[in-house]
């Protein structure tokens, strides 16, 4: 054997082959650097001489069924046009505090999509942060720079990660893609994002997100030409929640017998109608005859959903949406009279639905979903940065495996 197997299997060119060893599963290759390939690091001059020497063991990509490890000689060189003393480069190495090449690493991120961290460890007898510092860096390298000069419509939403606390997350509801993961909410979690944004001079035409306050004062601060489309999921979901606390309120005012018919009853007066079989069907029937405030709130929310239905156009959602508020404060129910202003207030942002080719960020509860399968696959992360590095790649990521 000689150093052109090296060579072609772990990219190693510059250097003396020395020796080989065997032992059980393991190869053993002794090499250095030939000393024509010197140089000083400091100021890249070739006037150099060796003067201390240093073994270096290296893992590399495995030949055949057998581990591959090299013993590497370093020199502490000395450089004689700047006067420092500089330890050689090891260039198949992508650092040099790392202890394994670069072909090694390129076949970690390539396998990494089909197997664990720990399935990869394994295979190659690596520590189990060695191979997740080999993905965390090539992430680093590959979400280091956003592009955002082309982005036309971002979505914005907020997850709670438990322990983490919440994650504003943007993405490009075009291509999909991830543009910024940051902690906490409203408008201090996008500081950054604001930089990146201004420097990029991208020119955004709609911002989708939630009925909250925070993201919509960002974005008329930041996105002065573009438009605030709420997303319809939550408008319902606003109602729904009302809903919900009528429900609560209910329970605490009705008698036990009461009680007991409305017990274990919150999902079935929150489904959409036209899920509920028959059986659902008459037995929500029976609690609106009984629950009056229950059945007309529930009502609405169902008039409600048929707006986003039937209405063809922003004009005819604007007039029925209105028609809609007047019904709400009309019944006298309290949380039907706080949704009428809720929508009434934001009513601009809710026909932009119509406006925008029926934008919805909905994308963004479905990307919120594939957040928490991430940290269920890990198990949590402890490395909050990597966490956010494996967001960014998030949509790339399949999480369905064939069989």
């Amino acid at each position: 054997m000689s150093i052109s197997l090296l060579q072609h299997t772990q990219g190693i060119r510059g250097f003396q082959f020395q020796s080989w060893k065997y032992k059980k599963q393991t190869v053993f290759a002794n090499i250095k650097q030939k000393r024509e390939n010197q140089f000083c690091t400091a100021c890249k001059s070739h006037n150099v001489t060796p003067c201390f020497l240093k073994i270096r063991r290296i893992k590399g990509l495995r030949i055949g069924g057998k581990q591959l490890i090299l013993n590497v000689a370093i020199h502490r060189l000395n450089c004689h046009d700047c006067g420092k003393y500089r330890q050689e480069a090891i260039p198949f190495c992508s650092a040099s505090k790392v202890r394994i090449t670069k072909a090694l690493e390129r076949s970690i991120i390539e396998l990494r999509p089909e197997m664990t961290i720990s399935a990869l460890a394994k295979y190659f007898r690596l520590p189990w942060h060695t191979v997740k510092e080999v993905e965390k860096r090539h992430l680093e390298k590959k979400y280091k720079h956003i592009r955002l000069k082309d982005v036309e419509v971002i979505g914005i939403d907020e997850i709670y990660i438990g322990t983490m606390g919440y994650l504003t997350i943007v993405r490009d509801l075009g291509s999909g893609a991830v543009l910024n993961v940051s902690e906490g909410k409203g408008q201090e979690a996008l500081d950054d994002f604001t930089v990146s944004l201004k420097h990029s001079k991208a020119k955004i035409k709609a911002v989708a997100m939630d009925m909250g306050p925070a993201y919509a004062a960002w974005a008329k601060a930041n996105c002065k030409d573009a438009v605030i489309v709420y997303d319809h999921f939550h408008v319902i979901q606003s109602i729904n929640n009302k809903i919900d606390k009528l429900r609560r309120q209910t329970m605490k005012q009705a008698n036990e017998e009461l009680k007991q018919k409305l017990k274990n009853k919150r999902f079935l007066l929150l489904m959409n109608e036209e899920s509920l079989d028959d059986k659902d069907q008459k037995e929500l029937a029976e609690l609106k005859s009984i629950f009056a405030d229950l059945g007309t709130a529930v009502f609405m929310k169902e008039c409600l959903r048929k707006i986003y239905d039937i209405a063809p156009n922003a004009d005819m959602a604007k007039i029925a949406l209105a028609y809609w508020c007047k019904l709400a404060k009309a019944s006298e129910i309290s949380c039907l009279k706080t949704m009428a202003k809720t929508i009434a207030s934001r009513i601009d942002g809710i026909v932009a639905f119509w406006d925008n080719n029926r934008l919805t960020s909905a994308g963004m509860e479905g990307f919120n979903s594939k957040i928490r399968w991430l940290i269920k696959q890990a198990y949590g992360y402890h490395d909050e940065k990597y966490f956010h590095l494996k967001i960014f790649d998030l949509p790339t990521t399949k999480i369905t495996k064939e069989l």
